[in-house]
Protein backbone atom coordinates (compact mmCIF):
# COMPACT_ATOMS: atom_id res chain seq x y z
CA UNK A 1 0.00 0.00 0.00
CA UNK A 2 1.55 3.19 -1.14
CA UNK A 3 1.47 6.66 1.00
CA UNK A 4 0.59 9.45 -1.19
CA UNK A 5 2.49 12.77 -0.58
CA UNK A 6 -0.01 14.62 0.43
CA UNK A 7 -0.63 11.97 3.55
CA UNK A 8 3.29 11.92 3.87
CA UNK A 9 2.63 15.96 4.50
CA UNK A 10 -0.48 15.08 6.81
CA UNK A 11 1.38 12.74 8.86
CA UNK A 12 4.30 15.12 9.75
CA UNK A 13 2.04 18.17 10.03
CA UNK A 14 0.30 16.46 13.24
CA UNK A 15 3.30 14.64 14.38
CA UNK A 16 4.68 18.92 14.49
CA UNK A 17 1.55 19.48 16.10
CA UNK A 18 1.69 16.87 18.34
CA UNK A 19 5.15 17.12 20.09
CA UNK A 20 4.77 21.48 20.23
CA UNK A 21 7.84 21.29 22.36
CA UNK A 22 10.14 19.16 21.07
CA UNK A 23 9.42 20.38 17.16
CA UNK A 24 9.58 24.18 18.87
CA UNK A 25 13.25 23.47 20.34
CA UNK A 26 13.94 22.18 16.99
CA UNK A 27 13.81 24.65 14.42
CA UNK A 28 14.92 27.36 16.69
CA UNK A 29 18.79 27.35 15.27
CA UNK A 30 16.94 27.52 12.10
CA UNK A 31 14.50 30.20 12.48
CA UNK A 32 18.16 32.17 13.83
CA UNK A 33 19.84 31.23 10.58
CA UNK A 34 17.75 32.38 8.43
CA UNK A 35 16.87 35.41 10.09
CA UNK A 36 20.35 35.96 10.01
CA UNK A 37 20.84 35.55 6.56
CA UNK A 38 18.15 38.03 5.44
CA UNK A 39 19.24 40.70 7.75
CA UNK A 40 22.69 40.48 6.41
CA UNK A 41 21.13 40.59 3.10
CA UNK A 42 19.34 43.09 3.57
CA UNK A 43 22.22 44.99 4.65
CA UNK A 44 24.47 44.11 1.28
CA UNK A 45 21.43 45.34 -0.77
CA UNK A 46 20.79 48.44 1.17
CA UNK A 47 24.88 49.45 0.78
CA UNK A 48 24.78 48.42 -2.53
CA UNK A 49 21.10 50.56 -3.38
CA UNK A 50 22.85 53.59 -1.41
CA UNK A 51 26.22 53.39 -3.19
CA UNK A 52 24.66 53.81 -6.50
CA UNK A 53 22.23 56.54 -5.03
CA UNK A 54 25.70 58.24 -3.97
CA UNK A 55 27.10 57.69 -7.70
CA UNK A 56 24.20 58.70 -9.21
CA UNK A 57 23.72 62.20 -7.37
CA UNK A 58 27.53 63.05 -8.16
CA UNK A 59 27.26 62.79 -11.68
CA UNK A 60 26.41 59.23 -12.47
CA UNK A 61 28.69 55.52 -13.39
CA UNK A 62 29.72 57.53 -16.87
CA UNK A 63 31.86 60.18 -14.54
CA UNK A 64 36.08 59.62 -14.34
CA UNK A 65 37.94 62.11 -11.97
CA UNK A 66 41.70 63.10 -12.36
CA UNK A 67 42.67 64.23 -9.08
CA UNK A 68 46.43 64.66 -7.34
CA UNK A 69 48.17 61.33 -5.96
CA UNK A 70 48.41 62.02 -2.17
CA UNK A 71 50.38 58.50 -2.28
CA UNK A 72 53.35 59.60 -4.47
CA UNK A 73 56.60 60.81 -2.89
CA UNK A 74 57.09 64.11 -4.38
CA UNK A 75 60.66 64.55 -3.40
CA UNK A 76 61.82 62.38 -6.72
CA UNK A 77 60.19 65.83 -8.13
CA UNK A 78 57.19 66.50 -10.17
CA UNK A 79 53.97 68.99 -10.20
CA UNK A 80 50.35 67.71 -9.73
CA UNK A 81 49.38 70.25 -11.72
CA UNK A 82 47.72 71.35 -15.72
CA UNK A 83 48.45 73.98 -17.32
CA UNK A 84 46.07 75.41 -20.06
CA UNK A 85 48.09 74.16 -23.16
CA UNK A 86 48.53 70.77 -21.39
CA UNK A 87 44.43 70.89 -20.55
CA UNK A 88 43.62 71.08 -24.43
CA UNK A 89 46.16 68.29 -25.54
CA UNK A 90 44.42 65.87 -23.01
CA UNK A 91 40.98 67.08 -24.53
CA UNK A 92 41.90 66.37 -27.83
CA UNK A 93 43.04 63.15 -27.29
CA UNK A 94 39.46 62.17 -26.04
CA UNK A 95 37.27 63.08 -28.57
CA UNK A 96 34.47 60.24 -27.43
CA UNK A 97 34.48 62.17 -23.97
CA UNK A 98 30.71 63.43 -23.99
CA UNK A 99 31.93 65.84 -21.47
CA UNK A 100 35.00 67.95 -19.99
CA UNK A 101 35.44 69.77 -16.70
CA UNK A 102 38.98 70.71 -15.68
CA UNK A 103 38.64 72.97 -12.16
CA UNK A 104 40.45 75.40 -10.34
CA UNK A 105 39.65 75.52 -6.19
CA UNK A 106 40.17 78.34 -4.47
CA UNK A 107 39.26 77.21 -0.66
CA UNK A 108 38.00 79.27 1.78
CA UNK A 109 37.49 81.83 -0.39
CA UNK A 110 35.05 85.03 0.96
CA UNK A 111 31.92 86.12 -1.11
CA UNK A 112 30.83 89.57 0.19
CA UNK A 113 27.89 91.37 -0.31
CA UNK A 114 27.58 94.55 1.61
CA UNK A 115 28.07 94.10 5.12
CA UNK A 116 27.39 89.94 4.56
CA UNK A 117 30.33 87.59 4.26
CA UNK A 118 30.28 83.91 3.32
CA UNK A 119 33.64 81.62 3.60
CA UNK A 120 33.63 78.96 1.38
CA UNK A 121 35.16 77.10 -1.85
CA UNK A 122 34.85 78.71 -4.90
CA UNK A 123 35.53 76.67 -8.49
CA UNK A 124 36.41 77.73 -11.62
CA UNK A 125 34.93 75.60 -14.27
CA UNK A 126 33.79 75.17 -17.76
CA UNK A 127 30.29 74.79 -18.97
CA UNK A 128 30.53 71.23 -19.09
CA UNK A 129 30.44 70.71 -15.32
CA UNK A 130 26.81 70.64 -15.39
CA UNK A 131 26.72 68.04 -17.90
CA UNK A 132 29.50 65.74 -15.70
CA UNK A 133 27.55 66.29 -12.36
CA UNK A 134 24.53 66.22 -13.95
CA UNK A 135 23.55 68.98 -12.29
CA UNK A 136 20.61 71.98 -12.59
CA UNK A 137 19.95 75.41 -12.29
CA UNK A 138 17.11 76.24 -10.44
CA UNK A 139 17.34 80.15 -10.92
CA UNK A 140 18.93 81.42 -14.07
CA UNK A 141 21.51 80.16 -15.77
CA UNK A 142 25.17 78.64 -15.54
CA UNK A 143 27.54 80.30 -17.36
CA UNK A 144 28.28 79.99 -21.23
CA UNK A 145 31.01 79.51 -23.59
CA UNK A 146 31.01 83.09 -24.16
CA UNK A 147 31.38 84.30 -20.94
CA UNK A 148 34.56 81.71 -21.02
CA UNK A 149 35.85 83.16 -23.76
CA UNK A 150 35.05 86.71 -22.90
CA UNK A 151 36.23 86.06 -19.05
CA UNK A 152 32.96 87.61 -17.31
CA UNK A 153 32.62 88.39 -14.22
CA UNK A 154 29.86 85.76 -13.26
CA UNK A 155 29.20 83.40 -10.87
CA UNK A 156 26.77 81.03 -9.98
CA UNK A 157 25.85 80.44 -6.34
CA UNK A 158 25.12 77.46 -4.61
CA UNK A 159 21.80 77.27 -2.67
CA UNK A 160 23.05 77.64 0.52
CA UNK A 161 25.08 80.31 -0.01
CA UNK A 162 22.66 82.16 -1.73
CA UNK A 163 20.15 81.50 1.21
CA UNK A 164 23.21 83.04 3.23
CA UNK A 165 23.82 86.02 1.50
CA UNK A 166 20.42 87.35 0.00
CA UNK A 167 18.26 85.50 2.46
CA UNK A 168 15.14 85.27 0.44
CA UNK A 169 15.55 87.95 -2.10
CA UNK A 170 16.41 87.38 -5.75
CA UNK A 171 20.19 87.30 -6.16
CA UNK A 172 20.32 86.92 -10.15
CA UNK A 173 21.54 90.44 -11.47
CA UNK A 174 22.71 91.08 -7.93
CA UNK A 175 26.70 91.84 -7.44
CA UNK A 176 28.79 90.14 -4.70
CA UNK A 177 32.57 90.61 -4.56
CA UNK A 178 35.70 88.28 -4.44
CA UNK A 179 39.13 89.08 -4.31
CA UNK A 180 38.30 92.80 -4.99
CA UNK A 181 36.07 91.75 -8.12
CA UNK A 182 32.74 92.47 -8.64
CA UNK A 183 30.74 89.08 -10.00
CA UNK A 184 27.61 88.98 -11.26
CA UNK A 185 25.24 86.69 -10.00
CA UNK A 186 23.51 84.99 -12.93
CA UNK A 187 22.37 81.92 -11.40
CA UNK A 188 21.52 79.77 -8.02
CA UNK A 189 22.04 75.88 -8.13
CA UNK A 190 19.10 72.99 -7.33
CA UNK A 191 19.74 72.14 -3.50
CA UNK A 192 21.65 68.69 -3.59
CA UNK A 193 20.29 66.44 -1.26
CA UNK A 194 21.32 62.64 0.20
CA UNK A 195 20.35 61.29 3.23
CA UNK A 196 23.61 60.38 5.65
CA UNK A 197 24.47 56.73 6.10
CA UNK A 198 25.60 55.66 9.45
CA UNK A 199 25.00 58.87 11.27
CA UNK A 200 25.17 62.34 11.38
CA UNK A 201 28.24 64.29 9.23
CA UNK A 202 30.37 67.33 9.02
CA UNK A 203 26.94 69.08 7.85
CA UNK A 204 24.08 67.31 9.27
CA UNK A 205 21.93 64.94 7.81
CA UNK A 206 22.76 65.82 4.16
CA UNK A 207 26.21 64.33 2.74
CA UNK A 208 26.22 66.81 -0.17
CA UNK A 209 25.75 69.63 1.90
CA UNK A 210 29.64 70.73 0.97
CA UNK A 211 28.20 71.31 -2.63
CA UNK A 212 25.36 74.07 -1.72
CA UNK A 213 28.07 75.76 -0.30
CA UNK A 214 30.06 76.25 -3.16
CA UNK A 215 30.19 78.93 -5.34
CA UNK A 216 31.02 78.61 -9.30
CA UNK A 217 32.64 81.25 -11.85
CA UNK A 218 34.28 80.50 -15.48
CA UNK A 219 37.54 79.04 -15.01
CA UNK A 220 38.93 81.57 -17.51
CA UNK A 221 38.03 84.58 -14.99
CA UNK A 222 39.36 82.54 -12.25
CA UNK A 223 43.08 81.89 -14.04
CA UNK A 224 43.17 85.56 -14.92
CA UNK A 225 41.50 87.54 -12.19
CA UNK A 226 40.44 86.06 -9.28
CA UNK A 227 44.18 83.97 -8.42
CA UNK A 228 46.29 84.07 -11.22
CA UNK A 229 48.45 82.04 -9.61
CA UNK A 230 46.35 78.71 -9.38
CA UNK A 231 47.15 76.34 -11.06
CA UNK A 232 44.66 73.27 -12.52
CA UNK A 233 44.75 70.19 -10.20
CA UNK A 234 41.63 68.07 -11.12
CA UNK A 235 40.10 67.19 -14.36
CA UNK A 236 36.23 65.53 -14.35
CA UNK A 237 35.31 63.96 -17.56
CA UNK A 238 31.74 62.10 -18.57
CA UNK A 239 31.73 59.41 -20.95
CA UNK A 240 28.85 58.03 -22.94
CA UNK A 241 28.32 54.79 -21.10
CA UNK A 242 30.03 53.12 -18.15
CA UNK A 243 31.30 50.10 -20.07
CA UNK A 244 33.26 53.16 -22.02
CA UNK A 245 33.77 55.37 -18.99
CA UNK A 246 36.22 51.63 -18.26
CA UNK A 247 38.15 52.04 -21.62
CA UNK A 248 38.32 55.87 -21.40
CA UNK A 249 40.15 55.52 -18.02
CA UNK A 250 42.80 53.52 -19.23
CA UNK A 251 43.35 55.51 -21.80
CA UNK A 252 43.29 59.05 -20.11
CA UNK A 253 45.83 56.91 -17.57
CA UNK A 254 48.21 56.38 -20.18
CA UNK A 255 47.67 60.29 -21.52
CA UNK A 256 48.45 61.98 -18.07
CA UNK A 257 51.63 59.50 -17.14
CA UNK A 258 52.89 60.01 -21.04
CA UNK A 259 52.25 64.22 -20.66
CA UNK A 260 54.04 63.30 -16.68
CA UNK A 261 57.36 62.07 -17.87
CA UNK A 262 56.44 58.75 -16.11
CA UNK A 263 55.61 60.20 -12.95
CA UNK A 264 52.05 59.18 -11.03
CA UNK A 265 51.26 62.02 -9.93
CA UNK A 266 47.44 61.91 -10.65
CA UNK A 267 44.98 58.99 -9.77
CA UNK A 268 42.29 58.69 -12.66
CA UNK A 269 38.99 56.97 -11.71
CA UNK A 270 36.09 55.74 -13.09
CA UNK A 271 32.86 55.58 -10.79
CA UNK A 272 31.62 52.56 -12.68
CA UNK A 273 34.86 50.60 -11.28
CA UNK A 274 34.59 52.45 -7.48
CA UNK A 275 31.10 50.82 -7.43
CA UNK A 276 32.69 46.88 -8.47
CA UNK A 277 35.06 47.64 -6.12
CA UNK A 278 32.71 48.30 -3.10
CA UNK A 279 30.48 45.80 -4.23
CA UNK A 280 33.24 43.21 -3.94
CA UNK A 281 34.25 44.50 -0.69
CA UNK A 282 30.56 44.21 0.45
CA UNK A 283 30.59 40.80 -1.00
CA UNK A 284 33.65 39.41 1.30
CA UNK A 285 31.72 41.54 4.57
CA UNK A 286 29.05 39.44 3.47
CA UNK A 287 30.74 36.13 2.99
CA UNK A 288 31.68 36.23 6.85
CA UNK A 289 28.30 37.02 8.51
CA UNK A 290 27.07 34.43 5.87
CA UNK A 291 28.87 31.85 7.19
CA UNK A 292 28.57 32.53 10.77
CA UNK A 293 24.57 32.58 9.85
CA UNK A 294 25.46 28.74 7.82
CA UNK A 295 26.78 27.44 10.84
CA UNK A 296 24.25 28.32 12.49
CA UNK A 297 21.72 26.13 10.29
CA UNK A 298 24.46 23.65 10.46
CA UNK A 299 23.89 23.26 14.18
CA UNK A 300 20.06 23.32 13.90
CA UNK A 301 20.24 20.48 11.01
CA UNK A 302 22.48 18.28 13.67
CA UNK A 303 19.67 18.77 15.94
CA UNK A 304 17.36 17.96 13.58
CA UNK A 305 19.01 15.12 12.62
CA UNK A 306 19.49 13.57 16.13
CA UNK A 307 15.93 14.70 17.25
CA UNK A 308 14.24 12.59 13.93
CA UNK A 309 16.68 9.91 14.84
CA UNK A 310 14.82 10.07 18.51
CA UNK A 311 11.55 10.00 17.19
CA UNK A 312 12.32 6.84 14.56
CA UNK A 313 13.44 5.10 17.68
CA UNK A 314 10.00 6.22 19.49
CA UNK A 315 7.87 5.08 16.34
CA UNK A 316 9.79 2.06 15.28
CA UNK A 317 6.32 -0.04 15.92
CA UNK A 318 4.48 2.32 14.12
CA UNK A 319 6.60 2.06 11.23
CA UNK A 320 7.04 -1.59 11.43
CA UNK A 321 3.36 -2.07 11.47
CA UNK A 322 2.91 0.06 8.04
CA UNK A 323 5.59 -1.96 6.37
CA UNK A 324 3.90 -5.05 7.41
CA UNK A 325 0.01 -3.27 5.49
CA UNK A 326 2.09 -2.94 2.18
CA UNK A 327 3.75 0.54 2.87
CA UNK A 328 7.03 0.22 0.55
CA UNK A 329 10.64 1.12 2.18
CA UNK A 330 10.33 4.30 -0.12
CA UNK A 331 7.09 4.96 1.45
CA UNK A 332 8.60 5.33 4.46
CA UNK A 333 12.02 7.41 3.17
CA UNK A 334 9.63 9.99 1.68
CA UNK A 335 7.37 10.16 5.05
CA UNK A 336 10.49 10.92 7.16
CA UNK A 337 12.38 13.31 4.62
CA UNK A 338 8.97 14.73 4.08
CA UNK A 339 8.32 15.52 7.82
CA UNK A 340 12.34 17.32 8.21
CA UNK A 341 11.27 19.35 5.25
CA UNK A 342 8.69 20.41 7.03
CA UNK A 343 9.92 21.28 9.96
CA UNK A 344 13.44 23.24 8.55
CA UNK A 345 10.31 24.86 6.08
CA UNK A 346 8.53 26.11 9.08
CA UNK A 347 11.87 27.30 10.60
CA UNK A 348 12.60 29.27 7.38
CA UNK A 349 8.99 30.80 7.52
CA UNK A 350 9.48 31.84 10.78
CA UNK A 351 13.06 33.32 10.25
CA UNK A 352 11.82 34.56 7.12
CA UNK A 353 9.34 36.69 9.09
CA UNK A 354 11.23 37.93 12.26
CA UNK A 355 14.11 38.61 9.57
CA UNK A 356 11.83 40.99 7.80
CA UNK A 357 9.76 42.39 11.32
CA UNK A 358 13.72 43.25 12.75
CA UNK A 359 14.79 44.85 9.70
CA UNK A 360 13.19 48.33 10.17
CA UNK A 361 14.68 48.46 13.82
CA UNK A 362 18.22 46.70 12.55
CA UNK A 363 18.43 49.83 9.80
CA UNK A 364 17.54 52.56 12.51
CA UNK A 365 20.02 51.29 14.97
CA UNK A 366 22.72 51.03 12.39
CA UNK A 367 21.13 54.55 10.55
CA UNK A 368 22.16 52.86 7.38
CA UNK A 369 19.43 52.05 4.45
CA UNK A 370 18.26 48.35 4.66
CA UNK A 371 16.61 46.65 1.37
CA UNK A 372 14.86 43.40 1.18
CA UNK A 373 13.73 42.06 -2.17
CA UNK A 374 11.98 38.75 -3.40
CA UNK A 375 15.15 36.82 -4.44
CA UNK A 376 16.22 37.39 -0.69
CA UNK A 377 13.22 35.21 0.77
CA UNK A 378 13.66 32.84 -1.61
CA UNK A 379 17.52 32.07 -1.07
CA UNK A 380 16.48 31.72 2.79
CA UNK A 381 13.42 29.55 2.23
CA UNK A 382 15.49 27.49 -0.38
CA UNK A 383 18.21 27.19 2.18
CA UNK A 384 16.39 26.22 4.82
CA UNK A 385 14.51 23.25 2.67
CA UNK A 386 18.26 22.19 1.54
CA UNK A 387 18.77 21.66 5.01
CA UNK A 388 16.29 19.81 6.13
CA UNK A 389 16.88 17.56 2.62
CA UNK A 390 20.60 17.45 3.65
CA UNK A 391 19.94 16.36 7.22
CA UNK A 392 16.91 14.41 6.72
CA UNK A 393 17.92 11.61 4.56
CA UNK A 394 20.15 9.85 6.97
CA UNK A 395 16.95 9.34 9.54
CA UNK A 396 15.03 8.76 6.48
CA UNK A 397 17.17 5.68 5.13
CA UNK A 398 17.18 4.12 8.60
CA UNK A 399 13.36 4.00 8.92
CA UNK A 400 12.93 2.60 5.42
CA UNK A 401 15.57 -0.28 6.33
CA UNK A 402 13.48 -1.29 9.18
CA UNK A 403 12.95 -5.30 9.32
CA UNK A 404 8.99 -5.23 9.57
CA UNK A 405 9.47 -7.90 11.59
CA UNK A 406 11.89 -6.32 14.48
CA UNK A 407 10.02 -3.53 14.07
CA UNK A 408 7.07 -4.97 15.31
CA UNK A 409 8.29 -6.85 17.97
CA UNK A 410 9.57 -3.26 19.47
CA UNK A 411 7.91 -2.00 22.85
Amino acid sequence: MAIQLRESISIGLADIMTRKVRSAVTVIGIILGVMCIMVVLAIVNGMNQSTLSWMSERGGLNKIEVNRNWSYDFSRGGDASFDLREISYIRSQIPSAEAFNPQVQLRDGVVLRGDLSYQGSVIGVMPDMMIVEDWQVDKGRFFSNVDMDLHNNVIVLGSTMNRELFGSRNSLGEYVVLKKQKLMVVGVLDEKYWQNQGGSGAFGDNALEYLNRRAFVPISTMLSKLSPGERISSIEIKASSPDAAKELRQKLEGIILNLKGGKRLFTVSSAQEELDQMKQNTMIFSAVFILIAVISLLVGGIVIMNIMLASIKERTREIGVRIAVGARSFDVFVQFLVQTVLITGLGGVLGVILGLGILGAVGDYLNIKVAASVSMIFVALIVSVGVGLGFGIMPAYRASRLDPVVALREE
